[in-house]
């Protein structure tokens, strides 16, 4: 990727001092850190962190107050080591960790009253000063990462791209990765999350997206959401975002579609499957051979398991080519493709096929994802390993008996719930007819699955966040190494 140039801080104290956030700058020398009226005319930073053990060189360290530690406790000693640091103000006898201690001249610390929306109004200027890049935001319930990952291959044959890294989709994540951002880049790929609506609206006005694509909403986060109706309002509020000559790409199969037609102010792209929409089919795979999508006519590789994957790519190439990309750019990009751990990553254990799609959970990706292991080629049993669904509010139970039902009537042949708040999942795998079986804990599922197991067998494995999911796997290649 080419490399940041930096930003500059007497641009950032600017920035600041407008949005009525700034309360003091104080700037490194020989006696240590001093209050001075303005940024050293060669102080910069690129991009910005919020661990100061991680920093990358140049980065500005943002001091927040987590759960387990406050980031201000670190603001002075990382400003004494060269970096620019954002942080509340503090005062007291124990201020300042290394007192009169020089700290370099180029870096130092500007003081807020509101840290968290400090980051959000520098990467919001920072961003508007990036007149030529050209942003497609993706959110929705499920395929969000996935599709960000498709986005940015896509484009990847068409000029420089950034997107999101890892997790950073929320409302610290977002601003991260816009103060990434710089002139270099033709195009940029923000995923956004939400838990709550209103969450959208304050990542997707500062990102300025060209292009937004939703891949779905459906029941996830409803202690927040409170309902499937708050979700489709959440996600939608991506499309208000977009100019009026934009492009959006939604999901016409979704819950909510002509709720975002109908606000949406942009050009609509529509993919659907069972609402009649036939502009694109997907043909599954067989040893050795991956799926393919057929889209408006053209054949496109599949290089992840699944009907749903498939779907996300269609999305993915129809944003690109919004985007300015060509078709041959487009093929030439996906050839590089490269997905998230975690998330639809086929390995081998054990003689077994594995679905490893660990990262998160919710009752849409469960079943999607069970579909795709039941239509993975192979004589073996396809086996679902499955976590718990956090964040389901108060029909969490119910939401794990109805998914439990749906698991088998798509052909899982057996199921092992781990965890006490999964047990919802068996009970309604075995009201279906299913064989279900349940474990306490990871160790005790490893050794239930050697069990019941034989190589040939294809296994998912899956949960959310909190489940740990990802542990079984290591815990699996040692017993069946």
């Amino acid at each position: 990727m080419t490399a940041r140039p930096g930003i500059p801080l007497a641009a950032a104290v600017a920035d600041l001092r407008a949005a009525g956030l700034l309360q003091d700058l104080l700037v490194g020398g020989p006696d240590g850190l001093r209050p001075a009226a303005v940024a050293p005319a060669a102080a910069a930073f690129a991009g910005a962190g919020l661990d100061s053990r991680r920093l990358g060189a140049g980065e500005l360290f943002v001091a927040l107050r987590g759960e387990k530690a406050d980031g201000r406790d670190f603001a002075v000693r990382a400003a004494h080591a060269g970096h620019w640091v954002l942080t509340r103000v503090w005062d007291g006898p124990g201020a300042d960790p290394l007192p009169g201690a020089p700290a370099p001249d180029t870096a130092g610390v500007l003081v807020s009253c509101d840290p968290e929306a400090a980051l959000a109004a520098l990467a919001a200027a920072h961003r508007a000063r990036l007149d030529g890049l050209i942003v497609v935001g993706v959110t929705g319930t499920n395929g969000k990462t996935t599709t960000k990952d498709f986005v940015r291959a896509a484009l990847s044959g068409a000029g420089a791209v950034a997107a999101t890294s890892g997790n950073l989709n929320n409302r610290l994540g977002v601003p991260l990765t816009l103060l990434d951002l710089h002139a270099g880049l033709r195009f940029a790929v923000v995923e956004m999350g939400a838990s709550a609506v209103g969450d959208i609206e304050r990542l997707a006005g500062p990102a300025r997206p060209r292009v937004g694509i939703i891949t779905n909403a459906s029941p996830a986060h409803l202690a927040e959401f409170g309902s499937l109706d708050g979700i489709i309002q959440g996600k939608g509020e991506l499309l208000d975002a977009l100019p009026n000559d934009g492009t959006a790409v939604l999901n016409a199969d979704s819950p909510g579609f002509e709720r975002w037609c109908a606000r949406a102010r942009c050009r609509v792209e529509s993919l659907g499957r069972r609402v009649g929409d036939h502009r694109w089919t997907w043909q599954a795979g067989s040893p050795g051979q991956p799926s393919v999508l057929t889209l408006d006519g053209r054949e496109w590789p599949v290089p992840l398991p699944g009907e749903h994957n498939a779907a996300n790519l269609a999305a993915a190439v129809l944003a690109a080519g919004a985007a300015g990309a060509s078709v041959a750019e487009i093929a030439a990009g996906l050839a590089g493709f490269q997905g998230s751990p975690h998330r639809a990553v086929l390995l081998r254990l054990g003689g077994r096929v594995v679905l490893d799609d660990s990262y998160n959970a919710n009752p849409g990706s469960m079943a999607a994802a069970a579909r795709a292991l039941v239509a993975l080629p192979g004589a073996g049993r396809p086996v679902a390993v499955l976590g718990a669904m956090a964040e389901l509010g108060p029909d969490s139970h119910r939401i794990h008996l109805e998914t439990g039902q749906i698991l088998a009537a798509a052909g899982v042949a057996a199921l092992v719930a781990v965890g006490e708040n999964a047990r919802g999942l068996r009970e309604g795998f075995d009201a279906a007819g299913g064989s279900g079986h349940y474990c306490a804990s990871l160790e005790e599922a490893a050794v239930l699955l050697t069990e019941i197991t034989a190589p040939g067998d294809r296994l998912l494995v899956k949960g959310s966040r909190s489940a740990g999911m990802e542990r079984l796997l290591a815990l699996l290649e040692a017993a069946w190494a």
